[in-house]
């Protein structure tokens, strides 16, 4: 089976319009039966943290919530796993975290997984 590592790196609820993309990405790869994982690095963490009301931003052009597209996805069977360094940097908890999202790894399990021959990636 195909796997996919989509990683957050750019993405954040500080620029809403193009953090969209890559979860429309994951939930069409999930449709398509391809195993999903998003590894969120740096500040895309907080896409994903409960009380970050950024989550909500309008979307351009249908106005649709950022949070919507991550519900999408993860409503698909995407995987989230967050960066251990990033959580613990913002002093972010799994409990800080939207149900779906609360999954901890580290790099080494992060580039484990995206190094695996079987496996694309792709960085927003």
């Amino acid at each position: 089976m195909m796997r996919l590592v989509i990683q957050l790196w750019q993405s954040g609820t500080h620029d809403a319009q193009h953090s969209a993309t890559p979860f429309m990405i994951a939930a069409s790869a999930a449709a398509m039966d391809v195993e999903v994982c998003i590894h969120a690095l740096g500040s895309s963490v907080e896409l994903f943290e409960q009380s970050n009301h950024a989550r909500h931003t309008p979307v351009a052009p249908l106005g649709r919530a950022l949070s919507a597209y991550i519900d999408d996805a993860l409503r698909s069977g995407v995987r989230v796993a967050l960066c251990s360094t990033a959580m613990r940097d913002r002093a972010l908890a799994p409990a800080d975290m939207i149900p779906d999202a609360t999954e901890i790894i580290g790099m080494v399990s992060m580039l484990e997984l995206a190094l695996d021959p079987t496996c694309k990636v792709l960085v927003y």
